[in-house]
């Protein structure tokens, strides 16, 4: 199931070029036969092109059907069905490089045994040029409607979903999915008018097209829904 699923995300166009190609052919043999119709004279010549008709109609509708089940497919049924649970383990953040400070040891203290490592929280599981937000920035106070900008680029692709949960909280709330990748481009927008003002997270959650999911993305903004 998981196989065909990832063929007709994979081959979405091709799907609707292929509908809409034998759409059109059927479409041809539609205006043929009810012109035969029309001029059919004796009662056989009308049966045989009122059953081309009806077979045309038939194949029409199926290609419609074909192109309006593949649309809900890709666009509702992919992002929910490959979704896996995201496990939270520990993730290096490569955006910030470790401050390391070495302690040179003093005649009247004694020498530290270990090293001093600071590391920024500002975002976690990022991947620069790959999976990163452009805007907003952690920290950041939002209200209103809020333009989600950000990097999604990773190799096969397979679809990617942007969510928010309380900093409190592990009931994430999804806001949209997409399957196009993007870099330091619009990835949608997050309508925050009627969610309870404080602080929040938003993170990114890619899978590629072998239902493998990346570390998510996450940051940390405030809502203020100033009056």
């Amino acid at each position: 199931m998981d196989e065909l699923i990832r063929f007709l995300q994979q081959y979405e166009s091709g799907v609707y070029f292929l509908a809409g190609g034998v759409g059109l052919i059927y479409l041809w043999r539609l205006l043929s036969a009810w012109e035969e119709y029309r001029k059919a004279v004796f009662g056989i010549e009308r049966e045989i092109a009122r059953r081309k008709i009806l077979s045309a109609l038939t194949i029409m509708g199926l290609m419609v059907l074909m192109v309006f089940a593949e649309f809900v497919l890709v666009s509702f049924v992919v992002p929910s069905y490959l979704e896996k649970p995201v496990f939270q383990t520990p993730t290096l953040n490569l955006l910030e490089t470790p401050q390391v400070s070495l302690t040179t040891p003093q005649p009247s203290t004694p020498t530290p045994s270990n090293l001093i490592m600071t590391v920024a929280p500002s975002q976690e599981g990022c991947i620069e040029g790959q999976i990163e937000w452009v805007s907003p920035r952690p920290g950041d106070e939002l209200e209103k409607t809020v333009e989600l900008k950000g990097t999604v680029n990773v190799p096969n692709l397979g679809f990617f979903k942007y969510e928010y949960a309380s900093v409190n909280s592990e009931d994430w709330v999804t806001i949209a999915a997409d399957n196009r990748p993007k870099v330091n481009a619009l990835i949608g927008y997050w309508d925050v008018s009627q969610i309870v003002p404080g602080d929040y997270r938003l993170r990114l959650v890619v899978t590629d097209n072998q239902n493998n999911v990346f570390p998510a993305c996450v940051i940390q903004v405030r809502v203020i829904n100033s009056p």
